[in-house]
């Protein structure tokens, strides 16, 4: 397998944290890679900083996402949106390098969810657009 930086859908992470108004995510703490090589029968994962890694090494919580190659890429560009949508709901709000469930008491992730967070994604780029 090969992970390489992916500074680009870090970018458009950035962009969706801040459409969204996901303000306990902390973008400096996650690293989005493209992974090529992967038997994973998924298009992303997410991986945490479990705390006991945390404290023994003195740092904070952080998340690496990946993409997997070529199948990732291949999605339109507002597949590869939700898509990216889909892994940050897996960060809880107390962004401390666990993982959100698929199904948790606080929010179940599927499509429903991760259209309905897509759809006010669009929204909220409609109208800075129309602000700008």
């Amino acid at each position: 397998m090969q992970w390489l930086s992916a500074q680009d859908i870090h970018s458009r992470m950035r962009r969706i944290v801040r459409a969204l108004g996901l303000i306990y995510i902390k973008p400096t703490r996650i690293r989005c890679v493209r992974v090529s090589g992967s038997r994973a029968n998924a298009l992303a994962r997410i991986w945490g900083l479990p705390p006991i890694f945390q404290d023994a090494l003195r740092l904070h919580p952080h998340y690496v996402i990946e993409f997997m190659v070529p199948a990732f890429d291949r999605l339109s560009r507002r597949e590869q949106d939700r898509v990216i949508i889909h892994e940050l709901l897996h960060i809880p709000r107390t962004f401390s390098g666990g993982i959100r469930p698929e199904r948790s008491p606080s929010l179940s992730i599927n499509n429903r969810t991760v259209e309905r967070y897509y759809r006010q994604y669009l929204a909220s780029m409609h109208e800075r657009r129309r602000r700008g």
